[in-house]
């Protein structure tokens, strides 16, 4: 596919603009990476931790969780969070991206695009282009964030991503009731 013909498509936009919701979005008109992910990577991931999490073990396999980043750069609402992705289009029109844009928190103000990578080097490289995009879609320098797999979840039991390793000890063994609890509630309304 040459320059000309790259483009990030998007998912169905919500009606409403303020509240909790995701926008997928992907260099795939069919988004068949985001749609292969949630059911081939995502939800057999969570169900992974949900399944060493309820047998009682001190430290936890990642597995894929380990090879999944998340870039994320703060907007103010889903017009910049477009804007965002429109330059990153013009500018930055190679490889195959994919993400999605919203909130899954009801009181934030803000909004985010967080673009998925499973690799240190896609990982840099979009962190890089999102740098460069920002200050022409917000009118202002961003900071752009890393973290690595679903950090709602993970984090809560394991702290800080950038001390994990494939196997890595639950270093707050008190958030895992709670946690087991969500996890439970995702997974049944995922129908998983």
């Amino acid at each position: 596919m040459g320059q000309n013909n790259w483009r990030i498509y998007l998912g169905k936009i919500p009606y409403r603009k303020k509240g909790n919701y995701w926008v997928s979005f992907e260099s795939d008109r069919s988004l068949k990476k985001t749609k292969a992910n949630i059911y081939g990577r995502c939800l057999p991931c969570i169900y992974n931790l949900y399944t060493q999490l309820k047998a009682g073990r001190r430290e936890i396999t990642l597995g894929t969780a380990y090879h999944c980043w998340k870039v994320t750069a703060p907007v103010n609402g889903i017009d910049e969070g477009l804007s965002l992705l429109s330059e990153f289009e013009k500018k930055f029109p190679t490889g195959h991206v994919y993400g999605k844009l919203g909130s899954g928190r009801t009181e934030s103000r803000t909004k985010v695009v967080v673009f998925h990578t499973e690799t240190k080097a896609e990982r840099d490289r979009i962190k890089k282009a999102l740098k460069a995009c920002l200050p022409a879609a917000t009118g202002k320098k961003g900071e752009v964030k890393i973290s690595r797999a679903c950090a709602m979840l993970y984090d809560d039991i394991l702290g800080d991503w950038q001390e994990w390793r494939p196997r890595t000890p639950i270093k707050h063994p008190e958030n895992k009731g709670p946690l087991l609890a969500r996890i439970k509630k995702i997974l049944y309304t995922s129908e998983m």
